[in-house]
């Protein structure tokens, strides 16, 4: 989410694409995406952080992680803050420019190959259903969602009394810790 968002801004508010009819150059593309790609790198560092150490065996005297939210604790109470962002730098030198090119290519790619519904192709694309239609379909679906949900049992979810009494011995063994 922060990728995109800094993408979108980017293009439209520093690179003004859209300005005037100004369409981006292959290098502002870059740019922006490489630039957006920065601080989505940086922010989560600390995921990949406690990912690594799940996933890295522990030697003797080193702390055994249980899961991320014991991982993340444990790294937080044993290291600090500062250890969640270890490796944050190098991370960003390393992702960034994947992020640009992956973006950038991409943005090129879809003005080759449009999607055939896309909105803005019109020459390709067959013509939408008039509003009314849509307003048809929209009821359609409605009644039809409607059919199905009164067609369920209205005991839907609900505990029998037996299954009650057994309580947690009743869950299957994958459910019990």
């Amino acid at each position: 989410m922060i990728y995109f968002t800094s993408y979108a801004h980017l293009k439209k508010d520093v690179f003004h694409e859209g300005r005037r009819g100004k369409v981006l150059s292959f290098g502002e593309l870059l740019t922006a995406a490489g630039i957006a790609g920065m601080p989505a790198a940086y922010l989560t560092t600390p995921a990949d952080v406690v990912k690594t150490r799940l996933q890295s065996q522990a030697r003797a005297g080193q702390t055994v992680y249980k899961g991320v939210v014991d991982g993340f604790n444990k790294i937080l109470q044993e290291e600090g803050v500062r250890a969640l962002y270890k490796g944050g730098v190098a991370r960003v030198i390393r992702s960034s420019p994947q992020f640009a090119v992956t973006l950038a290519c991409y943005e090129l790619l879809s003005k080759k190959f449009p999607y055939p519904f896309a909105a803005n192709n019109t020459t390709a694309a067959p013509s939408r259903p008039a509003l009314s239609a849509q307003q048809d379909i929209s009821r359609v679906r409605a009644r039809n969602a409607l059919r199905i949900l009164l067609d369920c049992s209205s005991r839907f979810g609900m505990v029998d009394s037996q299954a009650a009494a057994k309580g947690v011995a009743g869950l299957p063994k994958v459910f019990k810790s």
